[in-house]
């Protein structure tokens, strides 16, 4: 009798300790799960520190290494083809927390002149890259934490309090952004990226965008939206072009020789561990190029 009841206080303790099992498809939503949710979850990083979420596609056995999570976290805006098929495998077995839907979007549309503009009226292609906004990450924060809630009842309060110190945290490298790039003459605040996944940064801290390439990193640029991009960087008096990290920068030389610019320390675009150190290492590298 002595043992059953012991046995039962060891698995009442299970069942009171279990996590919260979270299934992350991009390394940063991974980071973002782990500052919410604490010692209250435990976080799957399906994709892995490096995978790249433009071309990543689930597989049998990244799903079983999700086997049992209760909640998938996806970045959304259509950066992930594979979400629909994910939701009808998954059923009801999980929640699938598309943050996009509670992000404002910016969109993408093409000028003659060879630049970019971004804009919140709905024309052009949705830029799925919401990430690069302090302030899209302090919502996802709040709304993460609110379906963590409604999952784990008991710890509300706590979900809410991590939230709450991690946008408090967000805040302050905010103002350290900033404050960096004050530095930067409002003439000089021309950004010219490999691909187009900067929309939102620009929005933020008052930049103009100019991407040598389309939404995604390895889609290649035609011979003529080349010619007109490198047109836009003579025209603005762009200093520098900055590579993505997850490319070779060698492929953007040739850009960079005929605009008569130099090439840049790579810039983290699609994918990192953290946000945080994403913003610190993007936003040093911008002022050192540009100011």
């Amino acid at each position: 009798m002595k043992r059953l009841t012991i046995l039962a206080i060891a698995l009442l303790t299970t069942i009171v300790s279990a996590k919260v099992k979270v299934a992350a498809l991009s390394p940063l939503l991974a980071d973002l799960a782990r500052q919410v949710g604490g010692d209250k979850v435990e976080v799957i990083n399906i994709i892995g520190d490096k995978g790249n979420p433009h071309s990543f596609t689930p597989t049998t056995k990244t799903l079983n290494h999700a086997a049992a999570a209760q909640l998938f976290l996806a970045s959304g805006k259509g950066i992930e083809p594979y979400l629909p098929k994910l939701k009808s495998l998954v059923g009801d077995s999980a929640t699938i927390l598309d943050m996009g839907k509670h992000i404002r979007s910016l969109h993408i549309e093409d000028s003659t002149d060879g630049e970019h503009s971004c804009c919140d009226h709905h024309h052009g292609v949705t830029d799925p890259h919401w990430w690069h906004s302090i302030e899209n990450w302090r919502r996802a924060s709040s709304t993460l934490a609110t379906e963590l809630a409604k999952i784990d009842p008991e710890n509300k309060d706590y979900y809410k309090t991590q939230s709450k110190a991690y946008r408090s945290k967000l805040s302050k490298l905010k103002a350290w952004a900033n404050k960096q790039l004050a530095t930067i003459p409002k003439q000089s605040r021309k950004l010219a990226t490999a691909h187009a996944a900067f929309s939102y940064f620009c929005h933020e801290f008052g930049f103009q965008p100019i991407p040598i390439r389309g939404l995604n990193s390895e889609q290649a640029a035609s011979p003529k939206k080349l010619k007109l991009a490198i047109a836009a960087i003579k025209k603005n008096k762009v200093k520098a072009i900055f590579p993505d990290e997850s490319t070779n920068p060698k492929s953007l030389q040739a850009a960079a020789t005929a605009a008569g610019v130099k090439l840049a320390t790579p810039l983290y675009a699609d994918s990192h561990d953290s946000i945080e150190d994403m913003f610190r290492h993007n936003v040093t590298t911008i002022v050192d190029a540009l100011k």
